[in-house]
């Protein structure tokens, strides 16, 4: 019987790419995320098994330019995805899937290394035209392909940070559960005029990017509620970029404040911030008792509310793929079109956009949805969300004043 030939690049690829998996593996089922079931994440699971099986038994039967490709494409995704953990480690503490995530990052390494030297070990074994067009393929496929779902990664898996204590002794440190049982935290600010305001800090933050607006609200006597995002801080659950399953928290945060002695049930607004006002959006257009609401930095929420905007086109391919990566990674199904949201909310909002292109146009669009119950701000000189430090007086009399207008404020 003839004796099958050593392979040292298929050996290579298999090992790399099995620790490679275990962070996936990991990932999905063991360090899931607190608070969140075995279903959660096993979709992103499974399919991490089934690319590495097929990648695995492909591998040896490939062509060298197609075998260079595979590891490319292994190994960015590794690097990706494992370079978080890597980062998390080097900032804070070992937590988590940290380890997992740091061999895997090792093995993208490995991996894109691999996929640098098979076209030199095989050099002169293909055509011309093979080498000439590989490395442009390579750019092709990282450009259109690789990228986004390494965007897709990076929006579903960004590392917590330590929140530290509460601002001043005037917050207090309180916890709730949203409608799936997910344990949130958070600071609470009492109120002192009888009104109160949640506020939804942006993806990848957490409640201390908030804090600015907290203290402009509470200058002006309103309860404040500011809490990590599912995923986020102290509370349970995982990473979202987007914001998917935020609506959930919101409802929690809510029914937290309709409790508050100091607050009157009737005169509970809401600010979000860039994800926290897409997901407050939706919030709104399903309650009737956001009494007042200030969207600021709303945007997309999903491939859906791209589509609306730009339309479908080769150019939103990319953008499909990263979503698309997001649903699967996260367990999670994209939220509604914001555009039919505000169709349907009856909430007075105040939409506040900043800059002159894409999230101008956003609020444009959702100002002739919602007719004549929003109103649109917008700030052509300030940076995303950051118009309560580049113009803050400004900013403050406008939001402050709609606040107390529609919820009845004042300093109390």
């Amino acid at each position: 019987m003839r004796r099958r030939r050593y392979d040292p690049e298929a050996l290579v690829f298999t090992v790399a790419s099995a620790v490679a998996l275990l962070h996936g593996v990991d990932d999905a089922f063991v360090h899931r995320g607190p608070g969140l079931g075995l279903g959660q994440h096993a979709l992103a699971g499974a399919i991490a098994v089934l690319a590495w099986a097929a990648g695995v038994l492909a591998f040896p039967r490939l062509r060298p330019g197609l075998r260079a490709a595979l590891a490319f494409a292994f190994g960015g995704l590794a690097l990706t995805n494992g370079a978080l953990h890597a980062t998390h480690v080097a900032k804070f503490a070992v937590a988590g899937g940290d380890i997992t995530g740091v061999l895997a990052a090792a093995a993208g390494v490995v991996l894109l290394a691999l996929a640098a030297a098979i076209p030199w070990r095989h050099r002169g074994a293909g055509r011309w035209a093979s080498r000439v067009l590989a490395p442009a393929g390579v750019l092709v496929a990282s450009i259109f392909v690789l990228g986004p779902i390494g965007m897709g990664i990076v929006e579903t898996h960004h590392w917590r940070e330590p929140v530290g204590e509460a601002p001043s002794a005037a917050y207090r440190d309180v916890t709730f559960r949203a409608p799936d049982g997910l344990k949130l935290a958070g600071w609470y600010r009492p109120s002192r005029n009888g009104a109160a305001v949640v506020v939804v800090h942006g993806g990848s933050s957490d409640r201390r990017g908030s804090l600015a607006h907290a203290r402009m609200l509470a200058r002006h006597g309103y309860g404040v509620l500011l809490y990590d995002a599912r995923g986020r801080g102290e509370s349970e659950g995982s990473e979202n970029n987007y914001g998917w399953d935020w609506p959930k928290d919101i409802d929690g945060a809510l029914a937290f404040l309709r409790r508050q002695p100091d607050v009157d049930q009737r005169r509970i607004g809401a600010l979000g911030l860039s994800t926290g006002a897409d997901a407050l959006i939706q919030v709104a257009a399903a309650r009737r008792d956001v009494a007042a609401l200030v969207a600021d930095g709303a945007a997309a929420g999903s491939f859906e509310d791209w589509a609306r905007l730009r339309g479908t086109e080769l150019g939103s391919v990319p953008g499909w793929l990263m979503f698309t990566t997001m649903r699967m990674t996260s367990g999670d199904p994209p939220g509604p079109a914001l555009e039919d949201m505000v169709r349907r909310m009856r909430t007075p909002t105040l939409l506040v956009s900043s800059g002159t292109d894409v999230e101008r146009d956003f609020n444009e669009l959702y100002r002739r949805a919602g007719s004549d119950r929003v109103t649109v701000w917008n700030l052509p000189d300030a940076d995303h969300t950051r118009a309560i430090r580049q113009a803050p007086a400004v900013y403050e009399r406008r939001v402050v004043g709609f606040l107390d207008r529609e919820l009845g404020g004042g300093t109390g």
